[in-house]
């Protein structure tokens, strides 16, 4: 005020400003831009005269005084500023200090109190400045509230910025400091203005500097849930004693459950922030719940740690009796901390494909084809619930499913290690051996721009399954061959091991060497051709790959660049890799070859050698001259869990050797991992081919990838009882069901009755849909694709994972955004979402009901 009024004395010229004030001053001198400005008591007439009698000409004063206007005199008066003494008005300074501003709005004026804290809690750098002329409550007293918490007159507050600030305890020392009728006022206001949950923490933050409101909320999420969870007896004692902590009043139920929204919303928050304060807050809560007596709450919690843990031990008794175990994994997904493990997805995920029909399989072919299509899945769900969980009873769960899941497995090692005993499964009519890889995968390919063949020493179908989902996020385009629409799975030669399996790869036919007999190999097989091995990808500093890789690359004489990357079998003899989730980042420099290929406009084959087991608790066997998971057929006869393969596909002497095919067993020294057997997970060879998204065509025979998943890793097991996709395809509308459910299956699949498809031809002909065709033009999506989503979603309980749809539609996964969204325009008769994506953004969902009553079908929904 005094600064204020000083500056009216200076624009004035005069040279005394009289104001009403109790006559003390301990400030000094005040600054009007380039003058300065006295400020002295005037105690009395005298006083204020002496005051004049000491002023140079040039000097100008404020003069501070308690006395009447008669006590003054007129000779007081009469040199003063408006020979008045000027009355403070509070109200008129307050414009003044938001620029911007030059009047005060009716709705702050109202506020009595607001003037004088405003006036005494000015920050040194001014308050913000106000958008409107008129200054608004909202902005100033938003601004006052920030300050007093120490955040900043400019920060902008709502509930959730209050209730987190609040969680530091600074902050809370800080609101603890004010005036307690200004803090009453200002909770008042922020009550109205910025919500109960605002309120509220600013209620706690005052009486308890030592729990954090948000903690507090938290409590209250438990307390008064708004999921019609039973109430409790020592839940209804711990409400009456939750009052204590909140300014000693009682808590109305829509109130609670807004502080608790919001405190989960602060929650999530500071949880992307990596907050410090957040870990402090979630303890906090646990111990006010065991201190209201209720300490069991937290159990109840989608927040707190013990809810997580409490739902996590109701999945494993699910995953035991195997009843609603979908119900306890939504729940489980519900609480916060349900990302920090894989294990308990995975878990269910397997408790699923148990829940399949197992398929009967009539050749080896036919087994490398299951290990690629379900069997892989099921071996990277293994890995993740391995090392699940330290809480006994979870583990102890997780433990009993996985034996029940390794007994099935191991049934199917040994039903594909008989088949490979003569080997007479393998050849132009049967299984795809390693060394007609180049001449039936490399020789079409290599003429659609070149070729890159990446070799991943000892890459399973697992890992080839969890890479081909990333190299996709690159925007390559996976192809598979028409005939099956499946990804290929080609047999290693035997002992699976990489100076056999990897060389007759390169050279094209069965034999054993080294890295110099593989750059012989491929240079005879595509002249001009080169292999990078290990010490070849040594790039210069700063460089992704060397330069010899890239030029090599860009060469249209090597129409085949190999490139050997042994980051996985390097794994596999050195570290634990029972849990490893595999990604681009650890075959490394997978990525940056990927990217080089694309820009080079070449095709990618990414393929092995062999794939491995990994080690996890298996059983030392001992053998002279064994190695690992072989041994010579002279050492002796084949014990249970092993088998005797013989044949010019194996490298060993007299064409014979003893492959171990169970995965709990090895000979030799112990170490992460092992190959050289005969189980699945070493045999089988994932061969990928992706192209970059830009070159549209592929090569006679294949066509783009639908998304490979198996219907159970995304879905529940319904009334699909494959434990593998059927061959998706095209299906016309007029086609029989029994035709439908017979031609083009590699495996056969056994369903109950299906009225889905009679809908979904009820819909294709339907007036309604030819009219939406109709209005659809060029843009209109072709039947059969219409029939197979239709028949997919109302197959699967009327949702299902989007990678389900594409997959039975026959659907290629870089075009699924655009073809869905095709179905929704002859679908969504005038905007009603017959079809529609849930909020998670992977679940499609059909509205049964309204699609018969848009098409006008009839029949029970």
């Amino acid at each position: 005020m005094v600064q204020q009024r000083a500056s009216d004395l200076v624009k004035s010229g005069m040279q005394v400003l009289l104001l009403r004030a109790r006559p003390e001053w301990t400030h000094g001198d005040v600054s009007v831009g380039n003058t300065w400005v006295r400020v002295l008591p005037g105690v009395s007439q005298l006083g204020i005269l002496d005051i004049y009698a000491s002023l140079e000409a040039d000097e100008r004063v404020v003069i501070l005084t308690d006395r009447p206007r008669d006590d003054l005199g007129d000779a007081v008066l009469a040199r003063a500023y408006r020979q008045q003494i000027e009355v403070p008005d509070e109200w008129q300074a307050v414009p003044r200090m938001f620029p911007g501003a030059r009047e005060v709005s009716r709705e702050l004026r109202r506020l009595d109190w607001a003037a004088t804290a405003l006036l005494d809690h000015q920050p040194p750098g001014g308050w913000p400045r106000s958008t409107e002329l008129a200054l608004t409550a909202r902005h100033a007293i938003g601004a006052l509230l920030a300050n007093l918490l120490g955040l900043g007159a400019n920060t902008e507050l709502d509930g959730i910025v209050v209730l987190t600030s609040l969680g530091q305890r600074d902050v809370r020392r800080s609101w603890a400091s004010v005036d307690e009728r200004l803090r009453r006022h200002v909770i008042d206001w922020a009550s109205l203005e910025l919500g109960a949950p605002a309120a509220f923490a600013l209620r706690v933050a005052q009486r308890q500097e030592h729990i954090s409101p948000l903690a507090v909320g938290l409590a209250l999420d438990v307390l008064w849930p708004d999921d019609g969870t039973p109430v409790c007896e020592e839940q209804i004692a711990a409400r009456a004693r939750v009052e204590a902590y909140i300014d000693g009043k009682s808590i109305r139920v829509e109130v609670a459950q807004a502080v608790a929204q919001v405190a989960k919303t602060v929650v999530l928050r500071l949880g992307l922030d990596d907050s410090p304060e957040l870990g402090v807050a979630l303890q906090q809560a646990e111990a006010l719940l065991g201190d209201l007596d209720w300490e069991k709450g937290a159990e109840r919690s989608t927040i707190l740690h013990p809810g997580y843990r409490a739902r996590l031990r109701a999945l494993a008794n699910a995953l035991d009796s195997g009843k609603e175990v979908e119900e306890a994994l939504a729940a489980l997904m519900d609480h916060r901390d349900a990302g920090t493990s894989t294990a308990p997805t995975m878990a269910v995920r397997l408790a699923r494909w148990l829940a399949t029909n197992e398929q009967t399989t009539t050749s080896l072919a036919q087994d490398l084809q299951h290990q690629m299509d379900d069997g892989a899945w099921v071996d990277a769900a293994i890995g993740a619930v391995w090392n699940g969980d330290a809480d006994p009873v979870v583990a102890g769960a997780y433990e009993a499913l996985i034996t029940r899941v390794q007994e099935r497995r191991q049934r199917r090692d040994e039903t594909a290690a008989t088949r490979l005993h003569q080997a007479r499964d393998i050849g132009p009519r049967g299984a795809l051996g390693i060394e007609r890889l180049l001449s039936e995968i490399v020789e079409p390919w290599r003429h659609n721009g070149g070729a890159l063949l990446v070799v991943l020493d000892g890459m399973s179908a697992a890992i080839g399954t969890a890479l081909a989902s990333e190299v996709a996020r690159l925007g390559l385009v996976e192809w598979v061959p028409a005939a099956t629409h499946r990804r290929l799975a080609a047999v290693a030669a035997l002992p699976s091991l990489t100076r056999i399996s990897r060389t007759t790869l390169f050279c094209g036919k069965l034999c054993e060497g080294g890295a110099d007999d593989e750059k012989k190999g491929l240079a005879t097989a595509f002249p001009g051709s080169l292999v990078f091995h290990k010490d070849d990808l040594r790039a210069e500093g700063g460089a992704a790959l060397p330069d010899g890789l890239l030029r090599a690359m860009r060469d249209n004489a090597a129409r085949v660049v190999g490139v050997v990357i042994n980051a996985i079998d390097d794994a596999i003899h050195k570290n634990d890799t029972s849990g490893s989730d595999w990604d681009l980042h650890r075959v490394e420099p997978l990525r940056a070859l990927l990217v080089a290929a694309a820009d080079a406009r070449r095709v990618v084959i990414l393929t092995s050698d062999h794939g491995h087991v990994v080690e996890r608790d298996s059983e030392a066997l001992s053998s002279p001259g064994a190695d690992a998971r072989w041994r010579l057929a002279s050492s002796g006869p084949a014990a249970h869990g092993e088998v005797l393969v013989k044949g010019p596909r194996v490298i060993a002497p007299d064409e014979s050797a003893v492959l171990l095919w169970r995965e709990d067993a090895h000979f030799g020294a112990r170490r992460a991992g092992y190959h050289g057997g005969a189980s699945l997970a070493e045999i089988t060879i994932p061969v990928l081919v992706f192209q970059a998204a830009t070159m549209s065509a592929g090569v006679s025979g294949w066509e783009a990838a639908a998304p490979q998943v198996p219907t159970w890793w995304n879905d529940p097991v319904n009334l699909v009882t494959s434990s593998v996709l059927p061959k998706p395809r095209k299906i016309q509308p007029s086609e029989e069901a029994s035709k439908a459910a017979d031609q083009g299956v590699l495996f056969e699949v056994s369903t109950t009755e299906r009225p889905a498809i009679g809908l979904a031809e009820a819909v294709l002909a339907s007036a309604t849909y030819a009219e939406q065709k109709r209005m659809a033009g060029r843009r209109a999506l072709d039947d059969a694709t219409a029939a197979a989503v239709i028949r997919a979603l109302l197959e699967h309980g009327s949702r299902a994972h989007l990678d389900t749809v594409a997959a039975a539609a026959g659907i290629p996964a870089a075009g699924v955004g655009q073809v869905l969204a095709a179905v929704r325009r002859l679908l969504n008769v005038d905007g009603y979402a017959v079809i529609e994506m849930d909020a998670d953004g992977v679940t499609l969902r059909i509205d049964e009901r309204l699609l018969r009553e848009q098409f006008e079908i009839g029949g029970a929904a």
